[in-house]
């Protein structure tokens, strides 16, 4: 017996086994066959026993556990508890007590018994309670569970589905029924009638809103009926005071009801994709063709200024007018693309109240119109935001009106001279006013190219938005170099595809001194010849347009040819002086220094 082994090995330690009676033949004393015996053994060493003639002490204590086994087993098989069928091995895996005997028609061991062990630490034994349990039983209660959730899920759902639908069609529909009929009451549609329906606060909502909607189109009837009354109607008093023919006080006077509520006023500028033959039949068609957007039809009327600008008066309804405008703006704008390949530029006015500040808001919209130069293709400018700067823009580009126009007219000596001012002022200043330059310098070379009719964006062949490309601009070295190529660019334009009349003659005198500045031989008379007036007249008109004399501009111009090479090239100073027209280098240091203060070597220093 393994407990008799252990006991001898280990003197004066208490060991626990079991007692197999059926094995032995042997029963315990006062008990039953298939009793549960434990069995507590002791082997006294000469400490305990100095007489050595006892070999083991062992105690054997019998316990109700094999009853209560018996009885929860019995108890499982008829169904009257989950606990399963139980039994109890030791670590070894021999059997130590087991009621199976007593069920010879069962085997635990089959796949549909799933064995559950539980460890029973006894000093240093280790038995375990073995509980076989039918596979089905583990899961029934988890899938009687799952079914009632399950149908607890399905009613909740068919709740749900049946009070969403309630509340669908008695709360969410009716609703957005009104808000739809709300949306086109905003575009001017007033046939509009809803049908009640949902709850009774619901239609209430919807009576109400019905009437409303009738006393609109009571009221607006009646509006037009006075309307038409009168001898003139709004759109008409619109192009009087455009064309000055009523002041906006005598408006006033006559229809109370046109300055009545807040207003915008709203410049359009429009550009063709092709040059148009009849302009003005094309503005008026598009003009026309503005009806037929539901807000411009509600809120506006127009007057044609010119065969390319049109001023809009908007009556402002709403709080959120900016957003409204906005979006009617770009259906016009997409419209008039498709239709016409006309492309709109808009420039809108703060908002306005009353007859006194309308000649104000029309005046502010003339001056600012040009800013569509900087905002790129379907420019939005709305003077209500950033108005001092664009203020401030506007009265700066007056000062670049002279770079402008050499420009224009592919004046190399004019722009350099400009250039180098310009140029000199970046170094002394941040890139926020550097980029205001930029900007103000822009707005004066498309108002220079605009004022002949001539459409800026050809120059690049489509309209940049100047106010990004620039914002991107990071340090003073880089914005110089971009204006040099912007100016190459326009200069390159100008000398070959702008259309200037071949009666301007100084002009035409500049562009040859520009294309053979660098011949020594290239006098007056050449150019007098050139143009094909007499040399005397020549010299007084070109003295009276150009503002200077002739000897002078070449001289000149050759000088800010010969800046730009000592700063770019390593070329000697000699050879400069014959790459600009001089055959004599020291009659070219003397004009130099004249006109530079110092010599061209000292010069090439100082960069």
């Amino acid at each position: 017996m393994v407990w008799y082994q252990k006991a001898l090995e280990k003197s004066n330690t208490v060991c626990l086994g079991h007692y197999d009676t059926v094995s032995l033949n042997d029963l315990y004393v006062g008990g039953k066959k298939d009793l549960l015996i434990l069995v507590f053994a002791l082997a006294p060493d000469v400490t305990t026993d100095r007489s050595q003639k006892i070999e083991m002490v062992v105690f054997y204590q019998s316990t109700d556990a094999a009853n209560r086994i018996r009885e929860y087993n019995q108890s499982y098989l008829a169904g009257k508890n989950k606990l399963g069928i139980t039994q109890i091995r030791d670590e070894e895996g021999t059997l130590i007590f087991s009621t199976l005997e007593d069920y010879d028609e069962i085997n635990i061991y089959d796949k549909k018994y799933t064995c559950v062990k539980t460890p029973l630490e006894l000093n240093d034994n280790v038995w375990y309670i073995e509980s076989y349990i039918k596979t089905k039983d583990l899961t029934v209660e988890y899938w009687n569970s799952a079914i009632l959730v399950l149908f607890a899920a399905i009613a909740v759902l068919m709740f749900a589905g049946y009070y969403s639908r309630y509340f669908l069609r008695s709360i969410v529909k009716p609703v957005e029924e009104m808000s739809k009929g709300l949306q086109q009451v905003e575009e001017g549609n007033l046939d509009i009638h809803i049908s009640p329906s949902g709850q009774s606060e619901v239609r209430g909502m919807i009576h109400q809103f019905n009437a409303m909607v009738r006393r609109l189109k009571v009221l607006i009837g009646e509006y037009e009926e006075r309307i038409r009354s009168i001898d003139l109607k709004p759109e008409e008093y619109f192009a009087a005071m455009m064309k000055k023919e009523m002041t906006p006080k005598e408006v006033n006077q006559r229809i109370k009801e046109f300055f009545i509520e807040d207003y915008v006023l709203l410049g359009l500028y429009v550009t063709y994709e092709n040059q148009a033959e009849n302009e003005k039949d094309l503005i008026l068609n598009l003009k026309n063709s503005f009806e037929r957007n539901p807000r411009y039809a509600s809120r506006c009327f127009a007057y044609i200024e010119t065969s390319r600008f049109i001023f809009v008066f908007y009556r402002v309804m709403e709080e959120e007018y900016i957003d409204r405008i906005t979006k009617m703006v770009r259906e016009l704008q997409r419209e008039a693309g498709k239709e016409f390949e006309a492309k709109i530029s808009v420039c809108i006015s703060e908002k306005l109240f009353g007859y006194e500040v309308f000649q104000g808001g029309i005046q502010d919209i003339k001056e600012k119109i040009c800013l569509r130069h900087l905002f790129g293709e379907g420019a939005m400018i709305d003077l209500s935001v950033d108005r001092q700067e664009k203020q401030d823009i506007l009265e700066m580009a007056k000062k670049y009106e002279r770079i402008a126009g050499a420009l224009y007219i592919a004046d190399e000596k004019n722009l350099a001279e400009e250039k180098e001012k310009m140029f000199a002022e970046f170094t002394n200043q941040d890139m926020h006013k550097n980029r205001k330059m930029v900007f103000a310098l822009i707005l004066a070379i498309g108002n220079r190219f605009s004022s002949d009719n001539s459409n800026f964006a050809d120059i690049f062949g489509q309209q940049y938005n100047y106010r990004d490309k620039i914002g991107r601009i990071e340090d003073s070295r880089s914005m110089k170099l971009w204006l040099t190529n912007y100016f190459a660019w326009i200069m390159d334009y100008s000398a070959s595809k702008l259309n200037v009349s071949e009666t301007d003659v100084i002009i035409k005198a500049k562009r040859y001194i520009s294309d053979h500045y660098e011949d020594p031989e290239l006098s007056l008379l050449k150019v007098a010849e050139y143009v094909g007036l007499n040399e005397k007249y020549f010299t007084n008109r070109f003295t009276k347009e150009a503002g200077e004399t002739f000897s002078s501009y070449l001289t000149a111009l050759r000088m800010q040819k010969a800046k730009e090479l000592l700063k770019t090239t390593t070329f000697k100073v000699y050879e400069i002086s014959e790459i600009v027209g001089y055959h004599n280098v020291e009659h070219f240091n003397r004009m130099f220094k004249k006109l530079n203060k110092v010599t061209p070597a000292m010069y090439r220093k100082t960069m």
